[in-house]
């Protein structure tokens, strides 16, 4: 059950606590399971809303097993037909929907898992060898039971004892198409010629292009001549034509590319946990391993890409692909999950991606800039600072440079990271776009941990409550607006937008998103939408595999809606950063800025940074300040020893001193630039009460090298 369907299912639960004797065949007598399910489909049917709740929520607390309620429907009065009647009605009650919902999982989860079972798989097979109806029945539940039939299906071909049964199940595969394709596949180079040619002939059949790469690794590698006349027949029957000249190295990357991208083709148990890896050993026959669906298209990708660099170790894009696919898998991964093909002793993507070095590591990159994805666009820019040095930063891209297109990246976090590497490189020649840098370095010291939101709603109520949500979960709330036009130039002005909550009817939320998407500035960043019942149950599907879109129900509560943002604003981007980790993004930044000062950069000028730095200096308190001051104490610029000297007036104690000595520094390295304004207090300062100001204002007196009254007037005052 959804989390915010919860309050609704605890007041139906009261509510049927209290009805449900009235649907009771007998006052004294619990009801039965079956007398429930055929009250809960009149009530339904006769739109008596409170009663299906309560004949509903008792039919669900009698707690039957999936396969238990899946004979309860089918011996009902009304079978199979009229329950489903029931449940697609229900669907679209508000009241009855999480209800419907959750007898229909239970019912679809009785199917499968009796689907599925050996036992049943092994009966139905023994069916296909009977009579006509008998074959029906036993084809219907065998595609039903789906690649969890293909193991026992492949050993009936595998023993060959029984022609006629051979022939059925031969049949029957290809009937199955899509979903026997990885198990045969990866049954295809490992068992003998015979079999070999019977699964080319079976997989062209399918005319799934899943197929294509282990055909061409048989016909390849293959030395019976039929068993390669087989592969081409079925190559050239899936795409048009059998190619010599195609790699299969290329192959299986084209395959993984599509499990990268998370193909809906290849997916096939869609809204099921786990789906399922295949593996033929010939002693033991075809198994599965079942991997958590979250990880599932990583973790095969990673496979089909180490079979094509099997077939071409000098392929890097499959490397590059695979530290994608790895990032992505460990992105994925929910705490705790144990992935049985990644053995927990097996070192972390982030290993990989710094052994691999910058040129693949921006080919990674260059691939989540392209997708919008944030968090793996992150997790190679962290690579990237840790193996990217200056003299080979480019080396290899042409002139393609993805850490400088990560500077105009949409989310700020991303932008800051990749000045941050580049920063880091110092690249020994100048590039077009350096000027950038610094600037960000500037702007990471003290507006990284801020948030960016915005509410766009044609209702006025509806804008302030949602702008309140957000105030009070820690974004700064742009103004809101009605429509996403009226909020541009607020958009424009904006270090970044880390959330746009979009609010209306169907086509008002969907225009919306369109015209988010085909911003530059938007175009990755999180949105929540909210629309009411008839538009969510319309266009929510369409949205299912955007990590960036999240789309809830009008009339959630107010703690749904935020438990909905964060939820999406961490798939999207990462988790809020802390006030730690805010800090520590600008000690980072501060490091860069003054190793750039120090080295006298050819590519990177700190002087680009120095008003973002200036104003840097009076948002920020203790080391961070000092930091910021002693960068500045680097740059020589009039303004930045003005703004250094009026923060050490204003200042007091230890802190006065410090600053006073970063002053002193500045003024050794490029020369007196204060305002006499400035000097006057100066003066005074050496006669403060306090030795060590004293001590450190007559320093920067003795570096400005003072020829007129004030170094009088400092002599006669000490007489």
């Amino acid at each position: 059950m959804s989390s915010f369907m919860r309050p609704v299912f605890i007041g139906i639960l009261a509510l049927a606590t209290l009805i449900a004797p009235k649907i009771a065949l007998a006052q004294d007598q619990q009801p039965s399971s079956a007398s429930l399910l055929d009250d809960f489909r009149h009530y339904v049917i006769t739109r008596q809303d409170e009663m299906a709740q309560a004949a509903g929520i008792a039919l669900l607390n009698k707690a039957l097993a999936p396969d238990e309620f899946v004979g309860l429907v089918e011996d009902s009065r009304f079978g199979v037909d009229g329950f489903d009647n029931a449940i697609r009605r229900g669907l679209f009650i508000d009241s009855l929907e999480s209800i419907a919902s959750q007898l229909e999982q239970l019912y679809e989860q009785g199917r499968r898992d009796k689907a599925r079972n050996p036992d049943e798989i092994a009966a139905n097979i023994s069916l296909l060898a009977g009579n006509q109806r008998g074959r029906i029945l036993a084809t219907q539940r065998l595609q039903f039971a789906s690649e969890y039939a293909a193991p026992q299906l492949l050993q009936v071909l595998l023993a060959r004892t029984n022609p006629a049964l051979e022939s059925e199940v031969e049949r029957v595969l290809v009937s199955m198409g899509a979903d026997v394709v990885a198990p045969l596949s990866a049954a295809l180079l490992k068992v003998d010629p015979v079999t070999q040619e019977r699964l080319a002939v079976i997989l062209g059949q399918t005319q799934h292009p899943a197929a294509l790469a282990p055909l061409y690794d048989l016909e390849t590698t293959t030395k019976n001549a039929d068993v390669k006349q087989a592969a081409q027949r079925a190559i050239a029957r899936i795409a048009g034509s059998f190619n010599p000249n195609l790699k299969v190295s290329d192959l299986y990357m084209l395959l993984a590319e599509d499990y990268f991208d998370r193909s809906q083709s290849l997916t096939r148990f869609p809204g099921e946990g786990q789906q399922l890896l295949w593996t033929f050993d010939p002693s033991l026959g075809l198994y599965p391993t079942a991997v958590l669906t979250e990880v599932f298209d990583d973790t095969r990708a990673m496979q089909l890409l180490e079979t094509s660099l099997q077939h071409d170790p000098s392929n890097t894009r499959a490397v590059a692909l695979w530290i994608a696919a790895n990032f992505m898998r460990e992105i994925d991964t929910p705490a705790g999950y144990t992935n049985p093909v990644y053995s927990s002793d097996r070192r972390d993507a982030l290993y990989f991606a710094v052994a691999a070095g910058p040129t693949i590591t921006q080919e990674v990159l260059t691939r989540a800039l392209t997708n919008r994805n944030t968090r793996l666009a992150r997790r190679a820019i962290g690579a990237l600072r840790q193996s990217a040095g200056g003299a080979g930063l480019w080396r290899g891209l042409g002139d393609t440079k993805p850490l400088l297109d990560a500077l105009s990246y949409p989310d700020r976090r991303v932008q800051y990271e990749a000045a941050l590497a580049i920063g880091a490189a110092n690249p020994v020649e100048p590039f077009p776009g350096a000027d950038r840098v610094t600037p960000l370095l500037a702007s990471a010291i003290r507006n990284v941990s801020a948030r960016f939101a915005l509410v766009v709603s044609p209702d006025f109520d509806q804008q302030q409550q949602l702008s309140r949500l957000l105030i009070s979960d820690g974004y700064d709330a742009l103004p809101a607006a009605a429509t996403l036009t009226d909020a541009a130039a607020v958009i424009a002005e904006a270090p970044g937008l880390d959330l746009l909550i979009v609010a209306g009817a169907a086509q008002t939320v969907e225009q919306t998103i369109d015209q988010a998407r085909n911003s530059t500035k938007l175009q990755a960043t999180p949105i929540l939408g909210i629309l009411p019942v008839t538009g969510w149950n319309e266009l929510h599907f369409q949205y299912d595999d955007d990590a960036l879109t999240d789309l809830r129900r009008s009339g959630i509560s107010e703690q749904n809606i935020v438990e909905s943002f964060h939820q999406l604003v961490a798939n999207a981007s990462g988790s809020t950063l802390t006030l730690d980790e805010s800090r520590a993004y600008a000690l980072d930044a501060l490091t860069v800025l003054r190793d750039l000062a120090i080295s006298g950069s050819s590519s990177l000028s700190v002087s680009d940074a120095a008003t973002p730095l200036i104003k840097a200096l009076s948002a920020t308190t203790d080391e961070v300040r000092l930091q910021v001051a002693d960068v500045l104490a680097r740059i020589g610029q009039k303004k930045t020893q003005v703004a250094l000297m009026d923060a050490a007036l204003d200042a007091t104690d230890d802190e006065q001193v410090a600053l006073l000595e970063k002053v002193t520094r500045s003024v050794k390295t490029f020369g007196d630039q204060l305002e006499a304004r400035q000097v006057k207090r100066l003066v005074t300062l050496t006669n403060d009460d306090e030795t060590q100001v004293a001590t450190a204002a007559a320093a920067l007196m003795g570096a400005l090298n003072l020829q007129g009254r004030e170094i009088l007037d400092l002599i006669l005052a000490t007489r």
